[in-house]
C-alpha cells in the first residue's frame, strides 16, 4: 500500500463514484447511512483541511476522509473523520491532526469543536489526547446512541 492523505473534495464537489465511495465508507465504518443528496448537503467548503486518504488515484482506493467546516471567525468544526478501521492504531489519524491542525491555524482558527459517538470511546481518547473535552451530550444527533460535543484549542 502507498497511502497518503491529500486535499480532498466538498461533498458538493464529488461525481457519483466519489459519492459512492464516501457514502460506502461510512456505512462500513460508522454504521451512517448517507443518501447523495444528503452527503452533497454537508455544510463544507472546499479548503486545505478537507482530506482525503488513498492509495492510489480513484474512488476504489478512498480509505479515510476528514471534512471540516467553519464554525465561526476562531472554530473550525470536524463535520466528518474515518479511517478504516484495518488502518487505525497506525499513526494515520495523528497524521491527518497534524495536517488539520496546520490548515487551521494558517486560516486563523483556534479552536476546534466536533461530535462523536459516546461509545466511540477510541476516538473520543483520541481527541482528549489533543485537548479536546466533552462539553455536552447531545440526544438525538445519532439515530443510534448518545452523541458528545467535544472542543478544545487547536
Amino acid at each position: 500500500m502507498n497511502l497518503n492523505w491529500v486535499i480532498g473534495l466538498a461533498p458538493k464537489d464529488l461525481d457519483p463514484l466519489w459519492s459512492q465511495a464516501v457514502i460506502d465508507l461510512f456505512m462500513t465504518e460508522t454504521k451512517e447511512k448517507y443518501l447523495t443528496s444528503t452527503l452533497r448537503s454537508l455544510p463544507v467548503e472546499p479548503w486545505a483541511a478537507n482530506l482525503f486518504l488513498v492509495d492510489g488515484t480513484g474512488p476504489e482506493n478512498l480509505q479515510g476522509l476528514m471534512w471540516t467546516s467553519k464554525l465561526s471567525p476562531e472554530i473550525i468544526r470536524v463535520v466528518a473523520f474515518v479511517i478504516r478501521s484495518e488502518l487505525q492504531g497506525n499513526g494515520w489519524g495523528s497524521q491527518c491532526w497534524g495536517h488539520f491542525v496546520t490548515a487551521a491555524k494558517q486560516s486563523g482558527f483556534s479552536m476546534v469543536q466536533l461530535e462523536v459517538r459516546s461509545e466511540n470511546t477510541r476516538a473520543i481518547e483520541f481527541y482528549k489526547r489533543r485537548g479536546l473535552e466533552v462539553i455536552t451530550q447531545i440526544k438525538g444527533y445519532y439515530k443510534s446512541g448518545l452523541g458528545l460535543m467535544m472542543r478544545g484549542p487547536i
